[in-house]
């Protein structure tokens, strides 16, 4: 196992209480899997991936435990967690032009993150290594010595992706990288990503809202609502067999190019506030199918078929 959270709380401090953005949740990362992390704006995907490197803001409270091929990273020192952050894990940010800093030619960020964790190497050889790397993504070498702001939106994120994948970390976490792009540069960006973790051996968290991206690049997805995972499923299996009332409303809403069914399909409601989260199950307020006991009690996660799924519905309980 490369990655492992178990009962993991990430909670945002702020004038009016604790924000449960992540609330006791439960995940894990084999090698070389691809785990889809899904769900609306809000639902605390980003968070996730950001608690993950614990780059979130100090006052950040942090329960539970995260494991990184069996090393506890939660409660590690600061200068231990640089250690681990690109060199282990890596991350690709949703907008790289806040990402890249504009007053520095691209080979100079690659320089400083090699050196970073390998302080013995040289100009030269670091030279070589980002060379090598940016061809990868389809850069031209020479353009290392340009800035940031010299690229497209496409172009920056590959750039992105190689300065990651430059340390060759065994998790790389992708924070929605294609949400600034074009269609057809999604495309190309999400197909290159696949490509380059097959190439590398790397296990990857993608994080997005996009369920036919995911669908496509998965192997395993987990569901996310209001701080809690509701439902946990391979990917064909969740696609074409979804158990949780979120996630059966999450498939229906995706656009429909039937040009017979021309109806937009959306959620009634809106999530929650995290800082007073029903006490029962989060979605019962928007949920077609809601008991008595789903606005009284928080739900169990149950397994149903290869399923996780936490919904009274499957639970037994009859109310």
């Amino acid at each position: 196992m490369i990655f492992e959270a178990k009962d993991l709380k990430i909670y945002y401090k702020t004038k009016r209480g604790f924000v449960k953005a992540v609330d006791n949740i439960n995940l894990t990362v084999e090698k070389g899997q691809t785990v889809g992390l899904v769900g609306e704006s809000g639902c605390g995907k980003s968070t996730f991936g950001q608690g993950i490197l614990r780059i979130l803001p100090p006052s950040t409270f942090y329960g539970g435990s995260m494991k990184i091929e069996n090393q506890e990273i939660l409660g590690l020192p600061e200068n231990s967690m640089r250690k681990i952050r690109g060199k282990k894990i890596g991350m690709i940010f949703q907008d790289p032009m806040t990402s890249l800093n504009p007053v520095m030619k691209i080979e100079k960020l690659f320089f400083e993150t090699l050196k970073t964790h390998e302080p013995e190497i040289t100009e030269e050889e670091a030279r070589d290594r980002t060379a090598k790397v940016l061809e990868k993504v389809g850069i031209e070498p020479e353009r290392m010595r340009e800035y940031s702001f010299q690229f497209s939106g496409g172009m920056r994120q590959r750039v992105m992706i190689a300065l990651t994948l430059v340390l060759n970390p065994i998790l790389v976490i992708a924070d929605e990288p294609t949400t600034s792009l074009d269609v057809i540069v999604q495309a190309q960006i999400m197909s290159l990503l696949n490509e380059l973790r097959k190439e590398y051996d790397m296990s990857m968290i993608l994080i997005t809202h996009d369920l036919g991206v995911v669908a496509e690049m998965a192997d395993k997805i987990c569901v996310m609502y209001a701080g809690h995972i509701v439902e946990e499923a391979l990917s064909e299996d969740l696609y074409y067999n979804p158990k949780h009332p979120y996630t059966k409303l999450l498939i229906k809403s995706i656009p429909n190019t039937n040009i017979n069914d021309l109806d937009l399909k959306y959620i009634p409601g809106s999530p929650p506030d995290l800082l007073k989260p029903p006490i029962g199950c989060r979605f019962a307020p928007r949920c077609p199918y809601k008991k008595e006991i789903c606005e009284t009690n928080e739900p169990p996660v149950v397994k149903v078929d290869n399923t996780n799924v936490k919904c009274w519905l499957y639970s037994g309980v009859e109310q």
